[in-house]
């Protein structure tokens, strides 16, 4: 995540220099099409005109993570091996996000990219990375002692991932609708389908696990949804 903020400053202030550009915010929710769940979040991007009615735009965002339905369990084994309680089942849930990088072509039919109300439209490419996580639970099950300090007194087997990151290349389709306010700057609403044409996994075996698992909140055909302000600068 650091270092996309980093791109992402190193981008905005190379941006900056060129005569005609926008700068946006906003927020968005990405829903994957086999997944009941939403995932909410933030983005932010630049819009560079190449004619009065075709821009090129690139965009990064965020979606929070949120914690799968689901309860799972694995095995934590006690540091210290003279204790009579050897290893215990510790109970954990999914966490999982989104994060995006986008960039495309958009054509702006009705009116300009910078003049009062248009709709866009256009193709699109993603790099987006899901990070997926164990968030670990109380079990009810054992004395307090060993719910309030398990993480302290017990250990998962290091050979067992609880972390992982899938990349994935996606291609897809944008439209939306602007209106520019002259002077003062342009509010939008546009939804991207995007469709995962190959994907790659850190920790291959934990992320196949989360994706055989009940609540797998990944998708390989999924829509952001955004809102937000652009801001034409010159």
């Amino acid at each position: 995540m650091k270092k996309i903020i980093l791109i992402s400053l190193v981008l905005t202030t190379t941006l900056i220099s060129y005569a005609q550009v926008s700068l946006s915010a906003g927020a968005g929710i990405a829903n994957g099409f086999s997944s009941d769940q939403s995932f909410t979040g933030l983005n932010g991007g630049f819009e560079m005109p190449r004619s009065n009615d075709v821009t090129f735009y690139g965009r990064i965002g965020h979606f929070f993570s949120r914690k799968g339905e689901n309860t799972n369990t694995t095995s934590a084994y006690n540091n210290n091996p003279n204790d009579p309680i050897y290893s215990i089942q510790a109970s954990y849930l999914y966490k999982f996000n989104y994060t995006t990088i986008e960039g495309g072509t958009r054509y702006y039919v009705m009116n300009d990219y910078d003049n009062g109300f248009s709709a866009y439209g256009g193709t699109n490419f993603m790099l987006s990375f899901n990070s997926i996580k164990r968030k670990y639970e109380r079990d009810a099950s054992y004395g307090v002692d060993i719910i309030e300090n398990w993480q302290n007194n017990y250990s998962i087997d290091p050979n067992e991932n609880e972390d992982a990151t899938i990349m994935n290349l996606s291609l897809g389709l944008q439209g939306g609708v602007k209106y520019t306010i002259a002077g003062t700057g342009t509010v939008y609403f546009d939804v991207s389908g995007q469709y995962t044409i190959f994907n790659a996994a850190q920790n291959e075996n934990f992320a196949q696990n989360y994706l055989n698992s009940f609540d797998n909140q990944y998708s390989r055909l999924f829509f952001i949804f955004s809102v937000g302000f652009r801001k034409d600068l010159y």
